[in-house]
């Protein structure tokens, strides 16, 4: 085991570790000394390991699988060699779906409308539904309905609605961009037409009004909204039982309501409260600085978050290696809740839950959504692979770390891949506008708030996942070459927002590990 500055704060912080792990020193270093080496993961790695996450199901904030996820990642960790850091876990009242649909009404005929999604957060209506007549209501956009017609108490709204007409560059702003055989216009400010940008269409006044439903048709495909579970639309509790409809089934809902039929809306869903965890896990180094590595925890499938096995994949593979390849630096990995909640703290909850180590990073690196390939509504064709790979943006510090993740994207070959200078598009912007040099990678795939039976591990390039974690696993490696005053880089935006606010976590007793 490398050796600790004596009496310092990051000393008492892994002595206190090793204690709650349950073993000393003398069998850390043993244990070290006679674990294998763990390489990167190649493709077949990458998908055994994303597979193993996938059949936890759909990991929702503080649901039964996050909970069992969340056990199995920490101690996963600690098998690893990590030491476990201070356990904390944040109170959450999550919004649980139990069964949906809708059902067109002829006479006594009903007719199930294919592949409807969810509002998420939306009025529930109990397991025996409403049924009402159908009303077509308009346009309804991000700030409410456009013309909202007269309609009769208990009537099933029905509305078209539109995802943002917006292209890439709106979003992103790369100074660097790898390409081949397409320019940056061809990626960058082409029509984005993505699911989770969906905003947060805005309807608390219908169920006062007297609406007993509604039924909003997207223009996006039945496939493509199968199964959404998208919280960034609705950060707040819609006060009417909603469902969204793809565009494809959208003229037979149409011809209904034109022919003033009925139709029954069921959203079975509940209340729970609980606690979500938030795990950190620490390598220790021989220098007081720290190299955070996070993502979040909570996800539907393969994509949302494999981050946190690409954090276990890196931990496993740094914790092996022998002492005199270990980073000079402390390596941190944390594990947070809630970014599909809506109202948790996220990533700035854990930087408030861990102050000493905010005043000792070095670095941070934020992790999502490795191996997307792109998928969209393809004329002619429908909900299909593209051929390309996601565009995937890595928001980072100028200096030294845009340096290496330039020079990773052409060494590694990852098209399609760019470099935003600053905070950039990320959960974990936090890091950078407290002052600490950062790096992220994100990706924003058509199904990435999908919920699918094999959670759209079809729709994985494993290939790629490889190459991406091997080229973040680089970075983290050539960090610890450049000093703090290097890393930071004259980066004027670097700072700019530090993080502030109460510390909302709860601190718990770490679970024994096993």
């Amino acid at each position: 085991m490398p050796s600790f500055p004596p009496l310092s704060r990051r000393a008492a912080l892994v002595a206190g570790a090793i204690a709650a792990a349950g073993l000393n020193p003398a069998a850390r270093a043993f244990a070290a000394k006679n674990r294998a080496m763990v390489p990167l993961p190649d493709a077949e790695r990458i998908r055994r390991d994303y597979q193993q996450m996938v059949d936890f199901g759909p990991r929702l904030p503080g649901n039964a699988n996050h909970l069992r996820f969340v056990d199995w990642l920490g101690r996963e960790l600690t098998a690893a060699g990590l030491q476990p850091g201070p356990c904390e876990a944040y109170a959450y009242r999550r919004w649980e779906p139990k069964r949906w649909g809708l059902d067109l009404i002829e006479g006594t005929a009903r007719r199930a409308v294919a592949n409807v999604a969810y509002f998420v957060r939306s009025q529930p209506t109990g397991p025996e539904g409403v049924t009402g007549p159908l009303v077509h209501a308009g346009e309804l956009g991000p700030d409410g309905p456009a013309d909202l017609p007269e309609f009769a108490k208990g009537s099933v709204l029905v509305f078209e609605a539109h995802l943002p007409r917006m292209a890439l560059s709106s979003i992103v702003h790369p100074h660097f961009i790898h390409l081949r055989g397409e320019s940056a216009a061809d990626v960058l400010d082409t029509n984005y037409h993505r699911l989770w940008t969906m905003p947060s269409f805005q309807m608390d006044d219908l169920a006062a009004r007297g609406a007993a439903g509604v039924a909003i048709i997207l223009d996006a495909s039945s496939a493509m909204i199968a199964g959404n579970f998208s919280p960034h639309a609705s950060p707040y509790k819609a006060k009417v039982p909603a469902l969204f409809v793809g565009q494809d089934q959208g003229e037979a809902l149409r011809a209904a309501a034109r022919a003033g039929r009925s139709a029954h809306l069921t959203l079975d869903a509940e209340w729970v409260e609980g606690l979500v965890p938030q795990i950190t896990a620490i390598l220790p180094g021989k220098s007081e600085e720290v190299v955070i590595v996070d993502t979040h925890t909570d996800g539907q499938n393969f994509i949302e978050e494999n981050g946190c096995m690409a954090v276990l994949q890196l931990a496993r593979h740094f914790a092996s290696l022998p002492e005199a390849q270990r980073l000079r630096r402390t390596l941190v990995f944390a594990g947070w809740p809630g970014h599909m909640s809506g109202d948790m703290p996220e990533a700035p909850g854990w930087a408030l839950a861990h102050p000493d180590l905010m005043k000792r990073a070095a670095a941070a690196f934020t992790i999502e959504h490795l191996g997307a390939s792109e998928w969209a509504d393809v004329p002619g064709k429908g909900y299909a692979a593209t051929g390309h790979n996601e565009y995937m943006n890595w928001p980072a510090t100028a200096g030294p770390l845009t340096e290496q993740i330039v020079a990773g994207i052409r060494r590694h070959d990852l098209l399609r891949h760019a470099v935003e200078q600053g905070p950039g598009y990320t959960t974990g912007r936090v890091f950078h506008n407290s002052g600490i040099p950062h790096v992220a990678c994100i990706s924003g795939p058509n199904y990435l708030l999908g919920i699918a039976p094999n959670g759209h591990m079809d729709k994985l390039d494993a290939d790629l996942a490889a190459r991406q974690t091997a080229m973040i696993a680089e970075t983290i490696k050539a960090t610890d070459r450049f000093s703090l005053a290097e890393l930071k880089g004259g980066d004027a935006s670097l700072g700019a927002d530090p993080v502030s606010g109460p510390d909302t976590a709860r601190r718990a007793a770490c679970p024994n590990p096993a």
